[in-house]
């Protein structure tokens, strides 16, 4: 598989990165997250935007200096998406561009908004790349699982869209609906690109663990409030692996 190098971890190489993520409010409640998620097997944190407060820009350096040797990657997850709040979209693809210039390792976008405003996030990705930050590339639905044919197509849109990471999140209704995921990573996957996937809540449980074999190189665990349905506790997630 084609690896992805973010300071010390490498996606695509050995077993699939655990991230954790940080739903704080505050900036203090945010160092003291971090400061447990480093008591974890954690390979990297996921600060969520959305939950934040205070002035995301005027904290992001503290979070990035705690979160050390960790990589962080920084994400608004819009209310279209299951996230906390909205944002208007220039000042979504604004937020990302600065916290690349600031020096953010990982930055999430959103496939939807980046579709529904193309030129803008070409902009913003070509950005982000030169200040050497990878993206995520993100798709989330947590209603239903899209066809086969459906996902496979959305992973190639984020890779025309520059993705280094393409992560897709669906919600299953049924054990048929988790291995339409699985077929839909192994055949996105082919050729070794790297991704991301996950069938979220109870049923896809098994995706957290085994998505590995499919093609997906990042998981993702709780330390603490749970950012997504199915979350498995870090400690326990990095004994299953």
């Amino acid at each position: 598989m084609k690896t992805v190098q973010v300071g010390g971890v490498t996606f695509g190489a050995g077993k699939m990165k655990i991230c954790v993520p940080v739903c704080a409010k505050t900036l203090s409640e945010a160092l003291e997250a971090v400061r447990k998620i480093h008591t974890t097997p954690a390979d990297l944190i996921e600060w969520r935007l959305d939950y934040f407060e205070e002035d995301i820009l005027s904290a992001a350096k503290a979070v990035f200096e705690a979160a050390d040797p960790l990589p962080v990657l920084c994400t608004f997850r819009t209310k279209a998406e299951g996230g906390e709040r909205e944002i208007a979209p220039e000042d979504y693809f604004a937020l990302n561009e600065a916290l690349a210039v600031l020096g953010a390792p990982m930055l999430d976008l959103e496939l939807m908004l980046c579709r529904a405003h193309e030129e803008r996030a070409r902009q913003a990705i070509d950005a982000l790349h030169e200040k050497g930050a990878v993206l995520v590339l993100s798709n989330h639905d947590f209603e239903k699982t899209p066809p086969r044919a459906v996902l496979v197509e959305r992973y190639a849109q984020m890779r025309d869209l520059n993705a280094d990471l393409p992560k897709i999140a669906v919600m299953p209704q049924s054990q048929r609906d988790v291995m339409v995921l699985l077929s839909a990573m192994t055949e996105a996957s082919a050729g070794g690109a790297p991704l991301i996937g996950i069938s979220m809540g109870e049923l896809g449980k098994v995706t957290r663990v085994r998505g590995g074999a499919f093609g997906s190189v990042m998981t993702f665990a709780s330390k603490g409030k749970a950012s997504a349905p199915g979350q498995i506790d870090a400690e326990t997630l990095a004994s299953m692996l």
